[in-house]
């Protein structure tokens, strides 16, 4: 497939009612890679003054722009991203086909701040197709034997998009303002989790970039709902934690336990977060422990609420079934032992409960 002359067209939706600035794409570059992959990376500058994200969506014409649409094998930065210096891939060879050739492509990006209030997060892409869920029992795994985790199972998902991170604050509070819902526990800026919470700790100030906690798990699908997304599956949430794409690593960021790639009890190094122990941090603080999708804080920070109601996987030989009576939420917290930082771990509470250390990420 030969190089191509990419000529992009921006759309800027008007916000809302409410919103006084519409959102800016500028300095849009594309250019078809040289790798020999037939990939096309498209850059761009978002700016919103009056926005936390923004929705981006790209839509590509293969006739000189007489008709767009949406094409698969588009990854990076579409969905809900903040402003920044942003890029976006598209697979072309692999969406049009090894013998195709297309010398008058142009693709457009709409920016739409509208959508849910504009504050859902920054969205990450996960593909369609096929992973290994739960716990293998060998390797790193053999360690971890909590019934629940077993057995190791195949699962096939649609595409879908996943919060980078877990659901602020901030965002959080974009909601309560919106909606009118009730503050959740532990709210309050300056917080001692000995206070309520029975874990010994240090007073410490949340700002709105820390992962709001204390939310129910009606909380949490209100925000989604509100958002226009959902809660994730319990299978998006682990094949976004830890799919590599040929096996599930046992920690987001690989098979080895590494304490300084997430805020647990044993954290200790100000590269990598370095927040005191009993504390929750910001978002995103420990980058090293990225999931291979870059998710961040999918081990350590907070515990995640899940759509799923918490019952035995296929085959199990310890089946059991606790439908409309717990949901499920994900590994780990920022208290949480070693043990449970491994990405198979499950737990699980009444949709009443919350902690000091639950909170929740959005899906679409």
């Amino acid at each position: 497939m030969r190089t191509i002359a990419y000529t992009l067209a921006l759309v800027a939706l008007l916000a809302c009612a409410a919103c006084a600035v519409a959102p800016t794409v500028t300095s849009i570059v594309a250019r078809q890679l040289t790798d020999g992959t037939g990939r096309v990376e498209i850059t761009y500058n978002l700016a919103d003054s009056d926005s936390a994200t923004v929705n981006i969506s790209v839509a590509i014409s293969t006739d000189g722009g007489s008709t767009y649409s949406a094409r698969n094998y588009v990854t990076g930065d579409v969905g809900w991203v903040r402003p920044g210096s942003r890029r976006i891939v598209w697979d072309a060879k692999a969406d049009l086909g090894s013998s195709a050739v297309f010398p008058n492509c142009k693709a457009k990006i709409t920016a739409d701040d509208s959508s849910g209030g504009g504050s859902p997060g920054e969205m990450i892409y996960i593909p369609a197709g096929s992973f290994l869920m739960g716990n293998s029992g060998v390797g790193d795994d053999a360690a971890y034997h909590y019934f629940d985790e077993f057995p190791q199972h195949s699962v096939s998902l649609s595409a879908y998009y996943i919060g980078k991170y877990d659901v602020t604050r901030g965002e959080y509070r974009a909601f309560m303002t919106a909606t009118g819902r009730a503050q959740p526990a532990y709210w309050a800026d300056v917080q001692d989790w000995y206070d309520g919470c029975g874990h010994c700790s240090y007073a410490f100030t949340q700002t709105d970039s820390y992962p709001v906690v204390g939310v129910t798990w009606y909380d949490a699908e209100a925000f989604c709902n509100w958002a226009g997304g959902h809660l994730p599956t319990e299978a998006q949430w682990e094949k976004a934690a830890r799919w590599t794409g040929s096996h599930p690593n046992v920690y987001p960021w690989g098979d080895t336990w590494n304490e300084e790639y997430c805020n647990n009890i044993g954290d200790s190094n100000p590269a990598g977060g370095g927040y005191l122990k009993w504390q929750t941090s910001p978002v995103g603080s420990y980058p090293s422990g990225a999931s291979p999708y870059g998710c961040m804080d999918m081990a350590g920070n907070v515990w995640q609420w899940v759509q799923d109601w918490w019952k035995s996987y296929p085959g199990s030989s310890n089946p059991f079934d606790y439908t409309n009576i717990n949901r499920v939420y994900r590994c780990s917290g920022w208290y949480t032992v070693t043990y449970y930082h491994h990405v198979a771990s499950r737990d699980n509470g009444s949709p009443y409960y919350y902690n000091c250390d639950l909170g929740f990420r959005l899906a679409r």
